[in-house]
């Protein structure tokens, strides 16, 4: 199986260990976690081709990016996410080619008014 793994923005060192945990045995893979705290400037395409940052901030939005996962992996861990609790539940997205390019900020900005666009939908 190839590997997999996640982008995480907003988590502090013990939720994002929690979230590595929970896809480890969600998907029974070994999952890569990468960390994109302080980095907001930066292009995602260069986040992820750099070394592993083990650098976590508790920060809003969070954000959780899949990598390299099938439809039936990003499902089952969409269904298996705790939706209360701790650690927060975040908000989801894909890489794409696209939004490799975009600096951190950029993502987190759409994210953000995409989410609010959805939360407002549902009331």
């Amino acid at each position: 199986m190839p590997s997999v793994g996640v982008l995480i923005c907003g988590y502090n060192e013990e939720d994002a260990r929690a979230i590595k945990t929970f896809l480890d045995i969600t998907l029974d893979t070994y999952v890569i976690l990468v960390s994109a705290s302080a980095q907001s400037e930066r292009k995602i395409i260069d986040i992820l081709r750099a070394s592993p940052d083990e650098s976590y901030r508790d920060e809003e939005p969070k954000i959780l990016m899949f990598l390299g996962f099938s439809e039936v992996q990003v499902h089952m861990v969409l269904e298996g996410f705790p939706r209360e609790g701790r650690p927060a539940r975040p908000i989801f997205c894909s890489l794409t080619a696209q939004n490799q390019h975009w600096p951190l900020a950029e993502l987190i900005e759409h994210l953000a008014a995409e989410h609010r666009q959805w939360t407002a939908k549902k009331e």
